[in-house]
């Protein structure tokens, strides 16, 4: 037998840890498009001031119109940042369904997961029944990432005008 109060915190700690998991998923998306850039120093007392991260580019050919009217290729740097949708995932609903009995023991609900057999000549034994419903959904960006990423996306632009 288990607390009732105890298994509620088990199913609820379990999915924290599952939303926390695809946070750090998430954040590893600057990981996937940023790269750590030299540190910086304060030239004062040399301290660093903190993890500096430049985006992930690629050099592209990219054609113009020169003024003659003939086409030219030019290079451009393109943040990977702006060439992909961002993703981003969290659980939106999880949904427990369980058989157990219910008992109270020394003033306090207690659970009990019964077993079921599948039958007198079953060869999986004794199991117990329950199931697990995840939903995970796509989440907006937060303001900050949608503000970064158009800011890349109008350096971008300039390259090209």
């Amino acid at each position: 037998m288990i607390s009732f109060k105890l298994f509620v915190e088990a199913v609820h700690n379990a999915i924290i840890e599952a939303s926390n998991t695809l946070m750090d998923k998430n954040v590893g998306l600057l990981d996937k498009y940023f790269e750590e850039a030299p540190t910086n120093s304060d030239d004062t007392t040399g301290e660093t001031t903190g993890k500096s991260l430049s985006p992930k580019t690629v050099m592209l050919e990219y054609p113009i119109l020169n003024a003659d009217g003939e086409v030219e290729t030019t290079e451009i740097q393109v943040p990977l940042i702006t060439m992909v949708p961002l993703s981003m995932s969290h659980i939106e609903k999880a949904t427990l369904s369980a058989d157990f009995d219910l008992e109270i023991v020394d003033d306090e609900l207690q659970l009990n997961f019964p077993r079921r057999s599948d039958g007198i000549f079953s060869k999986k034994g004794k199991r117990t029944t329950g199931s697990l419903e995840i939903v995970i959904a796509p989440q907006e960006s937060s303001e900050g990432m949608k503000q970064i990423v158009e800011a890349y996306e109008s350096v971008l632009k300039r390259q090209i005008s």
